[in-house]
Order: C-alpha cells, then sequence, then structure tokens
C-alpha cells in the first residue's frame, strides 16, 4: 500500500477571509473554486443537507493542491476554540517553505497578523540526513480559523 500527502483541509467560517489569507498574503493560486449542495454535500461529513464551498489553492496553477478551503452553509457547526499563545495537544500545523521569508514576515505584520512565534532565526551548525546546515528562519501565525501555519526559510552555510 503506498500513501501520499494529498492536500490539507481547513473549514473554514468565512472563505473570503480565509483567501485574504492564503491567497493575498501567502501568494498561494486558487485553482478550483466549486459550489456542492444538498444531501450529497452534508453526507460527505455526517451533515444534513447544506452547501458547501470547496477553494483549492496551490503553490501555482500546475502545482498539486496545497490547501483545501471548505466553507460550510445551512448546518451548525461547532467552532472550535484553540488555545492562545501555546500549541495544545492535538492540534496542527501546516508548515510552508518560503524564499522570502523576511518580505513575508513584513506582510503578515503590517496586515496585523496574529503570531504564536514572531520571526526568529538560530544557526544549526551541522548538516543531518533530512535538514542542512544553515541559518534557520521560521515564524508561526494563526490564519483566521486559528489554525496554525508555520513558516520557515533555509539560508544554507556556505
Amino acid at each position: 500500500m503506498a500513501l501520499s500527502f494529498s492536500r490539507l483541509t481547513v473549514f473554514c467560517k468565512d472563505a473570503e477571509r480565509s483567501l485574504t489569507f492564503y491567497r493575498d498574503l501567502l501568494g498561494l493560486v486558487v485553482v478550483e473554486d466549486k459550489v456542492i449542495e444538498g444531501a450529497a454535500a452534508g453526507a460527505l461529513l455526517q451533515l444534513p443537507p447544506c452547501r458547501m464551498r470547496i477553494i483549492f489553492l496551490a503553490t501555482s496553477a500546475e502545482a498539486p493542491v496545497l490547501v483545501g478551503l471548505f466553507e460550510i452553509d445551512l448546518a451548525d457547526l461547532v467552532a472550535m476554540t484553540p488555545p492562545v499563545k501555546r500549541p495544545a495537544t492535538g492540534q496542527t500545523s501546516l508548515v510552508l517553505e518560503t524564499d522570502e521569508f523576511d518580505q513575508l514576515a513584513g506582510r503578515l505584520e503590517a496586515a496585523g497578523v496574529r503570531f504564536l512565534t514572531p520571526p526568529q532565526r538560530y544557526l544549526k551548525p551541522t548538516a543531518s540526513t533530512r535538514s542542512p546546515a544553515g541559518t534557520y528562519c521560521q515564524m508561526i501565525v494563526y490564519d483566521p480559523d486559528s489554525v496554525l501555519v508555520g513558516i520557515h526559510q533555509i539560508l544554507p552555510l556556505n
């Protein structure tokens, strides 16, 4: 049996707010935007008949889907209350790599995005099997639905 990553799905309260974050701030590209309605939509998630807007985002128009935004109307969903200022057991995080860490950090700060971990740098002097030596730039932010999004860049040692 072979498994591979397909996408991270975020059940969002407001798809337009989530698009502002994932598309406009992070730079992901909408590769599909569709609506399904009725009993079939609800059955996908064990809900009564509902309306579901599904938006798939990728790093480019040709790249595989990375994030799916699912906005569900006509069904009562319980809002999760994630902890503030620290992660919790069972909480998930989307981790993205960028080649424009400082510029992205500036855009997120200017937009008033909430940070769990503000931009930081640390030195990893020795390479390991899966990660090179270098300066690691990392930050963790909250998306509009309080999903943790880690963003990093590795600046290799010369």
